[in-house]
């Protein structure tokens, strides 16, 4: 049912003990081959001071495996400005194919549009289909305001009187269509949360209105339900259930963000496997931050300077 295990892996090249956490997947027909991927996310290159060196960390990992299906960044990447170029192109001239996701701090200085363009992605949400899974990404970058609804874009979402981190109708609309077609399990993606309540509080209702599209098409097309749902932007390293489903938050590769950067003493990142027993299995690194956060943090669900291991 669970398992714990430490290893250390030179793939890493920077002595971090690595560990993984085995996940439970609510699938209706088992892979029937092991899935694996590499995955990042806020590496906030432009904002950290030292983003390009934990990429190069990243990247030199991933050309180390040769039995990667899929490379990922989750979002806030970088700002697609003259000085992201180099980062831009480590993760670019890897070979495997690659998903990219656009987070809010990905638009600080440009539109979608731009920094699609720059990274060489065609779209800011869509499906696309692996082995045996289909990777549903979506894009959470709206905010609303007196009753409208705006896309981000060069920093416009920092504004008072605003709730944040909604679809678009046009893409809620898709969604619901996409979830209905075809028979393989989907890896629901997206920068910001999908699953997460904070205690004794209801769920978000920007997170309400698309769980419930995802709930109600299981029931439709269980076949190709929703099997997990990954996300960063929170800078945390945490695991929770709702709808039937894993919830998992991805850690910054950087640093926590207590009012402040908190950088964490090794780069973070996963290599995650989808086992034939129907797992998710995530390997990842376990490091201590440079500078203690801040004691007001403390009750911060899933702070660590981690990918840690977790009893499921």
């Amino acid at each position: 049912m669970t398992r714990r295990e430490f290893l250390r892996d030179s793939a890493f090249g920077l002595g971090a003990i690595v560990t993984s956490r085995l996940i439970p997947l609510p699938l209706s027909a088992k892979p029937a081959k092991p899935f694996k991927m590499a995955v990042i996310t806020d590496l906030h290159h432009g904002l950290a001071p030292d983003a390009l060196s934990r990429l190069q960390a990243f990247t030199d990992a991933v050309k180390k495996r040769h039995d990667l299906d899929l490379v990922m960044q989750m979002g806030d990447f970088n700002y697609s400005l003259p000085d992201s170029a180099p980062a831009i192109k480590l993760f670019a001239d890897l070979p495997q194919p690659k998903i990219h996701v656009l987070g809010n701090h990905d638009m600080d200085k440009c539109d979608k549009d731009f920094a699609l363009k720059s990274w060489g992605a065609k779209s800011r949400y869509g499906a696309y289909e692996f082995e045996h899974f289909k990777f549903v990404v979506l894009d959470l970058n709206h905010f609303k305001k007196e009753g409208k609804l705006y896309s981000y874009s060069n920093g416009n979402y920092f504004t008072d009187n605003a709730t944040h981190n909604w679809a678009d109708p046009e893409q809620l609309d898709w969604l619901a269509t996409e979830l209905r077609k075809g028979s393989k399990p989907v890896i629901l993606i997206s920068h910001q949360p999908l699953g997460f309540a904070e205690p004794n509080q209801p769920m978000p209702p920007e997170q309400v209105e698309v769980l419930d599209i995802v709930e109600k098409a299981s029931k439709e097309n269980p076949k190709g339900a929703v099997a997990v749902s990954m996300f960063g932007h929170l800078h945390v390293d945490r695991l929770e259930h709702s709808h039937g489903i894993p919830c998992y938050c991805q850690n910054s590769a950087s640093y926590f963000w207590g009012g402040g950067m908190y950088a964490y003493s090794k780069p973070l990142f996963t290599f995650i496997e989808i086992t034939t027993g129907g797992h998710l299995v995530v390997h990842g690194a376990s490091g201590e931050f440079l500078k203690a956060p801040p004691k007001e943090t403390d009750a911060v669900i899933g702070r660590s300077a981690s990918v840690i291991d977790r009893r499921i």
